[in-house]
C-alpha cells in the first residue's frame, strides 16, 4: 500500500493525541512543552525600580546639568537592592540608589553613577540628560491577570526566567512520548562491538534517538536483533510499554524483510507498507492497542529522511507542540542536481545567506547508506516529483532544520 506522503503524514497525525501532563521541577523542564496557561498574580516589576547604580532624584532639576555647569544636591539617603526608602525626595536632595532597589516617593528619575562627582553629602550631577528614562515602572513586562506563557510553548531559557519570577517551581509540561528503536539485522552489532567480515555497527538508533530527542520523545533503546522472525516480534513486545514503537531494518520486500511479517503475527493492523518518497521509500506503519508501529529502512539516509517526514510531526503533536513542521523558505540552487527525479525527494543540503538570497547546495554524497552528508547538513533541499536535473540558479523549497 504505496501512498503519498501527504496522505502518510495525515494518516498517522490523526492517529495520535496529545500527551498527558505532569508536574517537573522547574530546573529540569528545559525545552519541556507547557501544559498549563500561566496568568500573573502580580505586577512585574512589583515596583517602580533602579536599572542601575546612581542617584535618584527630581529630573527637572537636572536635565541642563553639564560637567561645566553641574547642579550640585544633597544625599540624604542610600538605598540598596533589596532595601527600601527611608525618605522622600525633595527639591535639591539626591539618594543614593543600587540596581533593582526602590524608587524613593517623589523621585522623577535616576542620574547613573558615572554622571555625578561626590563629595561628603554633596552630589554633583554632571549629566542630567535622560534621568525620567531611568526608572522601571511597576508592571511594565507583567500586569496581574496577565496571560503570560500558553499550552504548547517550548520552555526555553527566556520561558524558565519568566515561571521563576512568577513563582512557578514546578510547572505543569505535557509527558514526554517514550520511543522505543530496535535495529534488526543479521549484520548489525552494538556499537561498541569489534568489527567482523560482513557486520556493522548499530548506527541507525544513535541517529534516530537523537532525532527523538529533538521532537520531544523519550529514546528507550531496546537495542539490535537478527533477521529472525520470532526474535524480533519478542523484542516489539517487550516494547509495548512504549508510545511509538520504531524498528530500522527489514522493511522492504526482500527475503530477509520480515518486518511486515512480524505485523501479522503480532496483530499489528497495517496502515500503509510504502510512501512516494526518496530516499526512505520503504516505511510501514501499524496500530495496536493505541500504540503506533513505524519500520523504517535500515539505510541510515534514508531512515533518518523517512523520521523527519513522518514520526517527527507524529512526536511533535504527542508531545504538546502547537506547530509540528520545521520551517519552510525559498533559495537559490548554488550548484547543481543532476539526478532525475521520480517520487518526491529530500536532499540533504548546506545553506547560507548571501546577500538578499539564500543560497544552498547539496552538503554531499546523497546515497541511502551516507551519512557525512547528514552530518554537514543544516537544510533539506525539497525536489518536487518527476523533476528533472536542476540547474545552478534554480530556485527550490528548503526545510532548515533548526528546530522551531
Amino acid at each position: 500500500m504505496s501512498v503519498k506522503l501527504e496522505i502518510a503524514q495525515e494518516i498517522l497525525l490523526n492517529l495520535v493525541t496529545v500527551m498527558p501532563t505532569e508536574r517537573v521541577a522547574l530546573h529540569e523542564c528545559w525545552r519541556r512543552i507547557l501544559g498549563e496557561t500561566v496568568i500573573s498574580d502580580m505586577d512585574f516589576p512589583p515596583f517602580d525600580r533602579s536599572p542601575l547604580d546612581g542617584y535618584a532624584l527630581i529630573a527637572e532639576e537636572v536635565g541642563t546639568a553639564t560637567a561645566e555647569s553641574p547642579v550640585t544636591l544633597e544625599q540624604i539617603d542610600y538605598i540598596p537592592a533589596g532595601g527600601n526608602p527611608s525618605k522622600a525626595i525633595n527639591a535639591g536632595t539626591a539618594s543614593r540608589i543600587m540596581t533593582g532597589a526602590p524608587i524613593p516617593q517623589a523621585a522623577t528619575g535616576v542620574v547613573r553613577l558615572e554622571d555625578c562627582s561626590v563629595q561628603g553629602n554633596q552630589v554633583h550631577i554632571l549629566d542630567g540628560r535622560g534621568a525620567e528614562k531611568n526608572i522601571c515602572r511597576r508592571g511594565e513586562d507583567l500586569s496581574q491577570g496577565e496571560e503570560v506563557v500558553k499550552p504548547g510553548t517550548i520552555i526555553n531559557a527566556g520561558v524558565m526566567g519568566m515561571l521563576a519570577v512568577l513563582g512557578k517551581s514546578r510547572p505543569c509540561v505535557f509527558c514526554k512520548p517514550r520511543v522505543a528503536l530496535i535495529a534488526t539485522g543479521s549484520e548489525i552489532v552494538p556499537v561498541d562491538f569489534p568489527l567482523t567480515p560482513g557486520k556493522i555497527r548499530n548506527s541507525n538508533s544513535y541517529m534516530l534517538s537523537a532525532q527523538v530527542a529533538e521532537a520531544g520523545g523519550e529514546t528507550v533503546l531496546v537495542g539490535n536483533v537478527s533477521d529472525n522472525l520470532d526474535e524480533i516480534a519478542h523484542l516489539l513486545e517487550n516494547a509495548s510499554d512504549c508510545d511509538v514503537v520504531i524498528t530500522t531494518g527489514g522493511a522492504s520486500v526482500g527475503d530477509y524483510d520480515l518486518i511486515g511479517e512480524v505485523y501479522k503475527k503480532l496483530g499489528i493492523t497495517l496502515l500503509f507498507d510504502r510512501v512516494s518518497i526518496k530516499p526512505g521509500m520503504p516505511v510501514l506503519a501499524g496500530t495496536r492497542d493505541g500504540k503506533l508501529y513505524i519500520g523504517l529502512s535500515g539505510n541510515p539516509a534514508a531512515a533518518a529522511i523517512s523520521f523527519e517526514q513522518l514520526v517527527r510531526p507524529v512526536l511533535m503533536k504527542m508531545a504538546g507542540r502547537k506547530i509540528w513542521w520545521r520551517p519552510r523558505v525559498k533559495g537559490i540552487l548554488a550548484s547543481p542536481f543532476k539526478k532525475k527525479t521520480g517520487a518526491k525527494r529530500f536532499v540533504w543540503a548546506r545553506c547560507w545567506q548571501a546577500g538578499t538570497d539564500i543560497l544552498v547546495e547539496p552538503s554531499g554524497g546523497q546515497g541511502n547508506g551516507m551519512l557525512k552528508s547528514a552530518m554537514a547538513a543544516n537544510s533539506l533541499i525539497v525536489i518536487p516529483e518527476n523533476s528533472p536535473p536542476l540547474a545552478v540558479g534554480t530556485e527550490v523549497e528548503i526545510i532548515l532544520l533548526a528546530d522551531a
